[in-house]
This record gives C-alpha cells, structure tokens and sequence, in this order.
C-alpha cells in the first residue's frame, strides 16, 4: 500500500474518482422500468389514454360546451367525463349553469325521458364535482338532431 499526505494532489485525485465512482452507481438503470415499460397492459393503458385525450381535444375544437352521448345510452362516456373536468374551473366560478339535455325524438321512442336523464347525469357529475347544485338549471330538447347535453354558464 502507498501513503497518502492529507493535503496532496494525489488525495485531491482519489477522492475524485471515488465521488466519480459513487455518482455513476446512481445512473444505472431500472429493469423494474424497462418491464413496466414493455408490460403490455401499462401500453394498453397509454394508448388508450392517448386515444380518449385525442377525442376530447376534438371535441373541445369543435365545441367545449356540447357533452356528446351515444344515441342510445343516458349515461356519461369516458370522454365525456373528461371533457367535464376540463370545464369545471369555469363552471364552479359562474353565478348559473343551465344543462340541456338532447335527444331527438326521431331516433329514440321516448326522447323526452332520454334528454332529462341525461341533463341529470351532467347535473350529477358536477355536484358530485363540487358545483352547488341550486346554480344548475335542467331543460331538455328532443326537437333537434343531437344526442348530447349542452352546458350555458353566466
């Protein structure tokens, strides 16, 4: 073994290499990661995320304040929901909000039924999201061709 003076360049060198040393330890890689990165159901799970953001992009696009539903379902739709959320800090903040519910009376036997239980589904979905249910008004529509709720808020 050699000796080391305390205050030479040559302990100034060794411990360099060693903080060297010790800070590349840390930047080895995961494998936990890499398998949870190729995991099928975490790609799944990605691309169907990417999938829903892409549909309330668009749906946004064309018009932020029209929730769509299928035509057969009163029932809120994943993106549907996650179009709500990106609505709520502007809907907590208003004095009202009228929700319309719309079915077209057209395609669905009992329309009418049909649009309220989807305005009530929004309507519920926002007090649940802490919106003071006595600013939400309710009305339904089943004269136009549409199949969502639309959202007014003053």
């Amino acid at each position: 073994m050699f000796k080391v003076n305390p205050g030479s360049n040559a302990m100034k060198r060794l411990l360099m290499v060693a903080a060297l040393a010790l800070s590349l330890v840390g930047c080895k890689t995961n494998p936990n990661a890499q398998q949870a990165s190729n995991d099928p159901a975490v790609i799944k799970a990605a691309e169907e995320k990417a999938a829903l953001d892409k549909a309330v992009a668009a749906n946004m696009a064309i018009d932020p304040n029209l929730i769509p539903f299928e035509k057969m379902s009163p029932k809120l739709s994943p993106v549907g929901e996650a179009q709500l959320q990106l609505l709520l800090p502007k809907l907590k903040t208003a004095k009202s909000i009228l929700v319309r519910g719309h079915c077209y009376r057209g395609d669905i036997g009992n329309a009418r039924a049909a649009a309220q239980t989807r305005a009530i589904a929004v309507k519920q979905f926002l007090t649940d999201a802490g919106v003071p249910a006595n600013k939400i008004t309710v009305r339904y529509d089943t004269e136009r061709q549409l199949h969502a709720v639309r959202l007014i808020a003053n």
